[in-house]
């Protein structure tokens, strides 16, 4: 099982996603995040290590400055911009269904892409962020060719 960077519960604490959300339904947000923006970020191998140091509980130093400052703000605002475009819909035997609870108001899809959009931003000012940090304290993992130019954007990484 891939190793998950962030407690579900980080994201509910920081951003405007609902405590009561099962957890289950974005997990799969932690991990495309993880792979799609953080990899890429910071190259295989310190992806790699810091997934490591994570799990086994040894990050320190600027390895920790770089997770706790960088990585976990951006999986936060990233994860819960995947998830919001995605949450209403279930794919099921079925068919594919959309949720609508009883006494609420859906939001219309421009509603929602503003609000997944809001969050990029957030995340992609932490990722420039990480970006310059990387730049003034390299770290031995780090090669420096892997980050170019990430931008988050309509779930799509250019």
């Amino acid at each position: 099982m891939e190793i998950l960077l962030i407690r579900p519960s980080e994201i509910t604490a920081y951003t405007p996603m609902g405590g009561n959300v099962d957890v289950d339904k974005y997990i799969p947000c932690i991990l495309d995040v993880q792979v799609t923006v953080i990899e890429p970020l910071l190259g295989t191998k310190l992806y790699e290590k810091i997934k490591q140091d994570f799990q086994d509980e040894t990050l320190e130093g600027d390895y920790q400055v770089l997770f706790t400052n960088y990585l976990r703000p951006i999986l936060r605002h990233q994860v819960f911009a995947e998830y919001v475009e995605i949450g209403s819909y279930t794919v099921a035997n079925g068919g594919i269904f959309k949720h609508a609870p009883e006494n609420s108001e859906t939001v219309n899809k421009a509603e929602v892409q503003y609000l997944a959009q809001t969050q990029r931003s957030k995340a992609q000012m932490y990722i420039e962020r990480a970006e310059r940090w990387l730049r003034s304290n390299p770290l031995p993992e780090y090669s420096g060719s892997c980050n170019k130019d990430i931008k988050v954007s309509g779930g799509w990484f250019l």
